[in-house]
């Protein structure tokens, strides 16, 4: 759950607001402060917070760690802590690795299944209006998916004052009512990352699995 709910929320913040600010525009003030710092980033880096709440289990959970964005193709992030794990995205290939089980999932993307999620917009659907519905309210930015077959209820994006990045908190809804809340901290614009920081370099002895 931790991969898959950070690369929904990471992809739909950290790089579609920024392509889809070249197609339709909604016209909020969030989302215009949003299209005009997104502009000039060629790439974000930064740490986060994250505090899960699953329902069923009545069950509260917390991670933090560190993560890279260079769009429109290319992400990392890391989980630190005792279930230690790091996520890459490198153009067409997604590697999960698991530190404690000395293990590592491999796979190209499945464009298909892609497609019925928010990181689709990360595969290139620019045009945010096309597959979301935007509302503004209280200063929140509300994005609800307009293809209802999602788990995704809907993403709440909370605007920062910080002058050089625009986003200071994510909440993620499940239609299952589980929440995530993703707090984004110490975040650094252009920094020149490399390509080869979102390439995976297996430490010696660890298992590679090809799905």
């Amino acid at each position: 759950m931790k991969e898959t709910v950070l690369m929904c929320i990471v992809s739909i913040v950290l790089v579609s607001l920024a392509g889809a600010a070249q197609a339709g525009q909604p016209s909020g003030s969030i989302f215009q402060k949003i299209k005009s710092a997104y502009d000039s980033f060629k790439d974000v880096s930064g740490r986060f917070s994250q505090v899960s709440n699953i329902k069923e289990l009545n069950k509260e959970m917390t991670y933090e760690g560190s993560f890279r964005v260079k769009p429109p193709t290319k992400m990392s992030w890391r989980y630190e802590g005792d279930d230690e794990q790091e996520v890459y995205i490198n153009d067409e290939e997604l590697t999960i690795y698991k530190k404690k089980h000395n293990q590592a999932m491999r796979s190209k993307i499945d464009e298909a299944a892609i497609a019925q999620t928010p990181l689709a917009l990360l595969r290139g659907l620019k045009d945010i209006e096309k597959n979301y519905d935007s509302t503004e309210k209280n200063n929140i930015m509300r994005l609800t998916p307009k293809n209802t077959s999602q788990n995704v209820k809907y993403f709440d994006v909370y605007p920062s004052k910080d002058a050089g990045f625009p986003i200071k908190k994510i909440m993620f809804f499940d239609k299952n009512d589980n929440t995530i809340e993703l707090t984004l901290q110490g975040v650094k614009i252009n920094a020149g990352l490399s390509n080869e920081l979102f390439q995976f370099n297996p430490p010696e002895g660890v298992t590679i699995i090809d799905n």
